[in-house]
């Protein structure tokens, strides 16, 4: 019995086509995928720089971008007002004066300046609705200044101011 010899029983592979069409293709997929490259990172950097505002002309329809906030050395500003509410639960009452604070510089100091009224009332009604345990503690005092805060900031929001209030402090505070 005659064997095959042991190559005989294996099919052939096709040999790879060397040539000229097979390195074009390789040339024309790599021009391609630099086109491509290069396409998405000018995409990118149109994007960049509409973000940034870099080259246009000011006729789209993007909003004011808000001027930045300074950080420079912090300013206090003392609220020459003494605040007396009722607490809500009880006969008691809470008398209190404050005092805030701004890294924001004269822009911040200038609108509590100008809209103090609107700020006093903006205090009395956050102290009109404070209950005896609202004022009981140490960190009941800090959950309140944190509420004056937002309060006040949000007044000179409203008025078309920076808000820049970083911090309220009690200077005095009574509960009788």
């Amino acid at each position: 019995m005659d064997t095959p010899p042991p190559d005989a029983a294996k099919p052939a592979k096709p040999a790879k086509p060397k040539g000229k069409a097979g390195g074009i293709i390789r040339v024309l997929l790599l021009g391609l995928g630099i086109i491509a490259g290069a396409g998405a990172g000018s995409f990118s950097a149109i994007l960049a720089a509409d973000k940034l505002g870099i080259g246009s002309s000011g006729g789209g329809n993007h909003a004011e971008a808000p001027p930045p906030v300074a950080h420079g050395p912090v300013s206090y500003v003392e609220i020459d007002n003494a605040f007396t509410s009722n607490l809500l639960d009880t006969g008691r009452y809470l008398q209190l004066r404050i005092s805030v604070s701004t890294k924001a510089g004269e822009p911040v100091t200038n609108a509590i300046a100008l809209h103090k009224p609107a700020l006093i009332s903006t205090v009395l009604a956050v102290l009109g609705e404070q209950t005896e345990t609202d004022v009981a503690d140490r960190a009941a005092k800090d959950r309140l200044r944190v509420k004056l805060k937002l309060a006040i900031n949000k007044m000179l929001k409203e008025n078309g101011e920076a808000q820049g209030v970083e911090d309220v402090f009690f200077t005095s505070l009574v509960v009788q």
